[in-house]
């Protein structure tokens, strides 16, 4: 056997595949976030993976009663329509990584074709969330 033989045979033995399909462009995002913390693709998504999951509970799977007042104020300030907020499940904003919205399951937008939504300005996440409905 030799060393590529041993190297696919140990993988297949001690490790499982996962593949999922991305929009286009975000696969060299999450290379370059990996990268500017010294770690590769797959240990980057492995320990965000287990960070979520430490609680034992995945964030996406908590249900959540209606926004606090500081959710509330950011959708204001944002200027989503009040339609559209029975949709949202969580939303985050940080000035390097821009504007974050979560759909509930049942959701999904259009623009990235999953649950969840990136946009870098105000005027992209009111233009983007227009475009979510139920499955």
């Amino acid at each position: 056997m030799n060393r590529t033989e041993y190297k696919n045979q140990h993988a297949k033995e001690h490790y499982d595949r996962i593949n999922f399909r991305i929009p286009i462009g975000e696969k060299e995002r999450i290379r370059a976030a990996a990268s500017a913390i010294g770690m590769s693709v797959n240990e980057y998504l492995y320990a965000l993976i287990c960070n979520d999951l430490a609680s034992g509970e995945s964030k996406f799977g908590k249900k959540k009663q209606g926004f606090n007042e500081e959710q509330r104020r950011m959708l204001e300030k944002w200027q989503v329509p009040k339609k559209y907020y029975d949709m949202i499940e969580d939303m985050s904003y940080s000035k390097e990584e821009g504007y974050f919205i979560y759909l509930k399951d049942g959701f999904i937008n259009d623009v990235t074709g999953s649950r969840s939504i990136h946009c870098e300005k105000t005027s992209e996440v009111r233009r983007v969330i227009g475009k979510t409905h139920k499955k």
